[in-house]
């Protein structure tokens, strides 16, 4: 495979990363609430589960190679339709693109479980896994062999999830195009006020008559 070729691999695996997914936006919330220094776990937990999704990818598409070289190219002709649909699932997804709130609940606290928190959430995910091998199809060259391009596949695009996952960590708002939630959160309380004034007007009226 061509320098030009991986150079286009790597660009792939950088959007990949860069777009709106459950991961990045829990990346994101660590960031916003518990501090950047969540990074040191969180963009780790990320390209490490993202990782385990491409090598679990590259099963499939080893074995078409081997086995079934003759739909290779059919195969990348429908994995591109697939990419753009993927895209356009991917910014349309309201689970991720939803606000990003100040005061979300974070189900861990300290690092190492912060780490298999999000780790867990990533990696051996389907929707992941698939694309992964969609994008393979479209960058391994099946005429040349498989192990070399999948150790070097590997090395890139752990090296392009650090990077994307370091973008979700230093700027979440501006990578989500989002604010936080804070209005709603005060809009709520406002309502909730509201309602505890209106209870002890009624009660002290009761008591008044009451009396």
């Amino acid at each position: 495979m061509t320098m030009n070729l991986w150079l286009a691999f790597a660009a792939t695996a950088i959007a990949f990363v860069l777009l709106p997914n459950p991961p990045a936006q829990q990346v994101g919330t660590f960031s916003l609430q518990r501090g950047r220094r969540t990074a040191l776990a969180t963009v780790p937990a990320l390209a490490l589960g993202l990782l385990t999704c491409l090598l679990i990818a590259m099963l499939p598409v080893a074995l078409v190679v081997v086995y079934l070289p003759s739909i290779y190219g059919a195969l990348a002709w429908v994995g591109m339709a697939y990419l753009m649909i993927y895209v356009i699932w991917s910014l349309q997804d309201r689970r991720a693109g939803g606000l990003i709130a100040d005061n979300d609940n974070l189900p861990e606290r300290k690092g190492m479980r912060i780490f298999h928190h999000l780790l867990t959430r990533t990696m051996f995910a389907p929707r992941y896994i698939l694309a992964l091998a969609v994008m393979l199809i479209e960058f391994v060259d099946p005429a040349a062999p498989l192990l070399p391009q999948a150790v070097l596949a590997g090395e890139i695009f752990v090296v392009c999830a650090l990077i994307g996952g370091t973008v979700h960590a230093l700027s979440p708002r501006f990578m989500r195009g989002r604010k936080p939630g804070r209005v709603a959160a005060g809009s709520a309380s406002g309502k909730s006020r509201t309602v505890y004034i209106a209870r002890r007007a009624v009660t002290a009226g009761y008591r008044r008559i009451a009396a």
